[in-house]
């Protein structure tokens, strides 16, 4: 039998409805209730251009294996960083151990090396994709509550009622106005107003605008995941309208919203530290200056100095990193250095919740760390 014929690359326009046949296939999606157009329709609606996005593997033109890797724009306080997360990594079962997982993840790798993304972005499992620069890190909080902790918090205070309207298409001013309140979150993923309502409704998530006296107050997805309020003080009120609606709530928020965890804090059940995603960081300098000034923004930074020898994904990287009167500055640096880092050991010593690092530092320094780097579940793919 002839060998096939390969090609490994990007996808191509006329790929497209194979491309969606061959996910659905392997993810065991039937297209109707379970389709990917369905799951995340931010990206793969055909004017979205998913087939440039993929690499691909086909045998005689057929589809054996695909890989997205689709750019996004990271706003950090006064930055922004370039960021291109991967998702729908997919081996046709028969064309499996045949490299061709490996091969895409390389080809995209290497293509975001070259187009200086600052970082990516993945949801999987942890060892599988660590053998690619992957590291389960970048700190997020969750909180749970029901009904008997609101009862108990609030005995005696009226319940305001709130409308909570799940948002369609035709709200267009509705829209706007959340378009426009999304803009002022200090951490967040640049999206185009056109695509705003496709990139909420990711992962299947009910879209909700809140409404006081059929003024809008904020909005929200899921359970209460990206709460983003006119005015803080009315979270309070939100949650008791979603806990009586729901009956619980299970909600995650970014590390950076001292506010939100300080209010929920007084009121949940229980609440915990965990892990955004599997990241890797492929601009060190530009990341960690980033996140240090928009976490110089909301906490103070104590006075201090650490000079590091990365051994990155994309390449070496030799850093000082300091705090002057609380401005922290990222810089070049020749010379011998306090730490020296694997890739692995630098994602955990920055972003992540634990390192065995930090013991070895002075405290005023370990409280640099964990970094803020927080990415939405709308806008993770």
């Amino acid at each position: 039998m002839s060998e096939p014929i390969l090609y490994k690359g990007r996808g191509t326009p006329e790929m497209y409805d194979d491309l969606m046949d061959f996910l659905n296939y392997v993810f065991g999606f039937n297209g109707n209730e379970q389709d990917f157009k369905k799951l995340l329709p931010k990206l793969y609606k055909p004017e979205y251009n998913p087939t440039y996005a993929n690499y691909v593997v086909t045998e005689n033109g057929k589809l054996k294996a695909a890989i997205g890797a689709y750019d996004s724009t990271l706003q950090v306080g006064e930055e922004t960083l370039k960021s291109r997360g991967i998702g729908n990594v997919a081996v046709h079962p028969y064309a499996r151990s045949k490299g061709y997982m490996i091969d895409c993840m390389t080809m995209a790798l290497s293509d975001m090396v070259k187009d200086g993304v600052d970082f990516s972005i993945l949801g999987g499992l942890r060892q599988r994709y660590a053998y690619f620069g992957f590291e389960k890190c970048a700190p997020k909080y969750r909180v749970h509550l029901n009904k008997t902790n609101l009862r108990h918090c609030f005995r005696g205070v009226p319940l305001e009622k709130l409308e909570l309207h799940p948002v369609e298409d035709s709200d267009t001013e509705l829209l706007d106005q959340m378009y426009a309140l999304h803009a002022t979150r200090p951490e967040r993923t640049l999206r185009p107003r056109e695509a705003f309502l496709d990139i909420l409704r990711s992962w299947q998530a009910e879209v909700v605008a809140i409404l006081r006296n059929g003024t809008f107050i904020g909005y929200y997805v899921g359970s209460l995941s990206e709460l983003t309020l006119v005015d803080k003080a009315d979270l309070y009120a939100v949650v008791r309208n979603y806990v009586e609606a729901k009956g619980e709530l299970d909600m995650v928020f970014a590390g950076w919203d001292r506010e939100t965890f300080e209010a929920m804090f007084e009121i949940c059940e229980d609440f915990s530290l965990g892990i955004c995603e599997n990241i890797s960081i492929l601009n060190y300098q530009h990341v960690l200056s980033a996140l240090l000034k928009f976490k110089a923004s909301y906490t103070t930074l104590a006075d201090g100095v650490i000079t590091t020898r990365i051994h990155g994904y994309a390449r070496d990287e030799v850093l000082k990193i300091s705090v002057t009167n609380g401005v922290p500055v990222v810089e070049d640096y020749q010379g011998e250095c306090d730490f020296e880092f694997t890739h692995k050991e630098a994602m955990t010593f920055f972003l992540g919740i634990h390192s065995r690092h930090w013991n070895s530092m002075p405290a005023a320094i370990r409280d640099w760390f964990p970094l803020p780097l927080f990415v939405d579940s709308a806008d993770q793919v």
